[in-house]
């Protein structure tokens, strides 16, 4: 099962790469306009900052803010699923040649018979695979739910990326925030910290 989880994160991270190669606009990858995703009112804050836009996934019960870029539905086929993983949902889009991704995945398999840390740690194997480096770590909370933040470099692709993966119930959320050039700070706090839980 905690295979399951490391091998599902490198999904994950192939989407990153494939973006972040700037193959948004090649014919050959399969992205599509995200049809999920809702634009919520503007906000005194997004108002200030018309470069971003709030978007709200009813599927995947949450909000966040996003680059004013058109937002690819990046979810990978259904033979590229794993067994043990009932849904990958993921979007993404492009901001200075940064790649910002939201998205989760639902288990069929009953997380709660592991603990939560271990599931996290598991996640995080899956990132340092290959000729990565961990850069930095933490744990972090998304109200009553445990998370992780990290910083990763692959050497072999030049990308460097800030991910938070958050475990709530049966479904793992996961922000990245990647490149060839490591993504403004600004951008990366300003894309984590909009992330929000909604009924």
């Amino acid at each position: 099962m905690l295979q399951t989880i490391s091998k599902f994160n490198t999904l994950f991270l192939a989407v990153l790469i494939l973006l972040s190669a700037g193959t948004l606009n090649n014919s050959k990858v399969d992205a599509r306009n995200s049809q999920n995703l809702t634009q919520l009112p503007a906000s005194n804050i997004i108002a200030a900052a018309p470069e971003w836009k709030q978007f709200l996934s009813d599927e995947g019960k949450f909000s966040i803010l996003m680059p004013d870029e058109e937002i690819l539905d990046m979810t990978p086929s259904k033979e590229l699923i794993l067994p043990g993983v009932q849904t990958i949902k993921l979007n993404a889009t492009m901001k200075d040649n940064s790649v910002f991704l939201a998205g989760y995945a639902d288990f069929d398999i009953n997380l709660n018979q592991f603990p939560s840390n271990e599931i996290l740690d598991s996640f995080l194997q899956g990132m340092l695979e290959g000729k990565t480096n961990l850069l930095s770590q933490k744990n972090i909370q998304l109200g009553q739910y445990q998370g992780k933040e990290v910083k990763i470099q692959d050497e072999t692709k030049g990308i460097t990326y800030n991910s938070r993966v958050f475990l709530v119930g049966q479904r793992i959320y996961i922000l990245m925030v990647g490149g060839t050039r490591t993504p403004q700070t600004s951008d990366t706090q300003k894309f984590f910290n909009s992330f929000q839980l909604i009924q």
